[in-house]
């Protein structure tokens, strides 16, 4: 039996390195189904769909190199970051998959096209420049960052997260009509006030203590958070802990015992789906450099500490917070319980990193993202019928 295919509106391409881009797809198509209730949307795994092999050594060779090779990372990165979009290697990526995903869209017909990983946007451009569609596309940079893997020429809608990202696109010969600062597109929570007024005894959090959030992205892979829970428990100053370990099972069981005996509790949690209530009772979030965690802590207007980020892309989100003054940074276990020492014995510095998130806080990201989506999508449906009148006239004009 042959692979099915339905018909779409909108058909979302995304990516398996980090949870971040499958979190924006979602978000996007939860944004989109609220506007266009009658729309069907279905989010594509770009690498699994090409190759599901291929995928997971990516995945696995990805996650070894974070883990043990962070520095290698960073080299790539900045090797790859400015690379010209005609050089052989670009010209190789924007063809991964090319007929495969040519099939694809065909048979799903979406009205609009939207990626939140950068090869599926080079490939899917590559497409429309050869004139294989004519299909909007949509690109949802979910970095605060501007690497050449980004930028395609036939990208007719780049959602950016903040105005440094607009700047440098235009400074790339991007048109400015075709950059929007939304933010990264979040989960609807997010525009909300807490969503679970039970949030502290669902998760047996007591309201009067000073509350940090230690998250160490979707896989609990941020190095120390072990250690750091540790120092944190010890302190003198009464407060309580929330670990969130994502898919680390092994961290999960370090910590949970590791609780057992500390002065100052830890709750101990994996993957949770109301993290924007939790975020929004908190005090301060104990971060790697996510985008989307960062952008989820800017909606709750959650005073960060980033631990270790990874080298390349979270390095652009640290220097962004940093300039903005709604983070500290700490590149040792000592160091991330110094900052928080210092703002416990200091809470005006908490305040003042409060007062500064407010300017760059984005919490309607996916609606406003969402908007330009849809009337980039219904605006293109709407010349395309003018075309086929246009040239129904031109051909009864003809032939009269």
């Amino acid at each position: 039996m042959g692979t099915y295919y339905r018909k779409c509106d909108v058909l979302i391409f995304s990516a398996d390195f980090g949870t971040g881009h499958h979190q924006v797809s979602n978000a996007l198509k939860t944004a989109i189904e609220q506007i266009r209730p009658s729309w069907k949307i279905d989010i594509y795994n770009f690498f699994n769909y090409v190759d599901p092999l291929f995928n997971r050594l990516l995945k696995f060779g990805y996650l070894q190199m974070i883990k043990h090779f962070s520095y290698g990372y960073e080299w790539f990165y900045k090797a790859t970051r400015d690379i010209d979009p005609d050089s052989k290697w670009q010209r190789f990526l924007n063809g991964m998959g090319q007929y495969k995903l040519l099939n694809l869209i065909e048979k799903c017909s979406p009205k609009v096209i939207i990626c939140t990983y950068p090869t599926p946007a080079g490939v899917v451009s590559h497409l429309k420049g050869k004139g294989k569609i004519d299909i909007p596309l949509v690109t949802v940079i979910t970095d605060v960052a501007v690497h050449s893997q980004w930028i395609h020429s036939n990208v007719d809608a780049y959602i950016v997260a903040a105005e440094t990202v607009a700047t440098r696109l235009a400074q790339k010969g991007i048109p400015k009509n075709r950059i929007f600062v939304t933010g990264i597109p979040l989960r609807p929570q997010f525009e909300r006030p807490i969503v679970d007024t039970n949030i502290w005894d669902k998760y047996g959090l007591d309201p009067n203590l000073f509350t940090i959030i230690v998250m160490g992205g979707g896989k609990g892979l941020m190095p120390g958070i072990e250690t750091v829970c540790s120092k944190l428990a010890e302190l003198l100053t009464p407060l309580q802990i929330v670990a969130i370990t994502g898919t680390n099972k092994t961290l999960a069981r370090k910590l949970e015992t590791l609780s057992e005996s500390s002065p100052n509790p830890i709750h101990v949690l994996g993957y949770i789906d109301d993290i924007a209530s939790l975020m929004k009772i908190s005090h301060l979030l104990v971060t790697k450099a996510g985008g989307v965690t960062v952008f989820e802590a800017l909606a709750s207007k959650l005073p960060m500490v980033l631990y270790k980020p990874i080298p390349g892309h979270e390095m652009c989100n640290v220097e962004f917070l940093l300039k903005n003054g709604a983070a500290l940074m700490a590149n040792t276990e000592n160091e991330a319980v110094s900052h928080i020492k210092t703002i416990l014995e200091n809470p005006v510095i908490l305040e003042d990193m409060v007062n500064a998130i407010e300017p760059i806080s984005k919490p309607f990201a996916s609606r406003d993202a969402c908007n330009v989506i849809v009337s980039l999508a219904e605006a293109n449906k709407k010349n395309k019928a003018i075309d086929e009148i246009d040239e129904q006239r031109m051909h009864k004009h003809l032939y009269a």
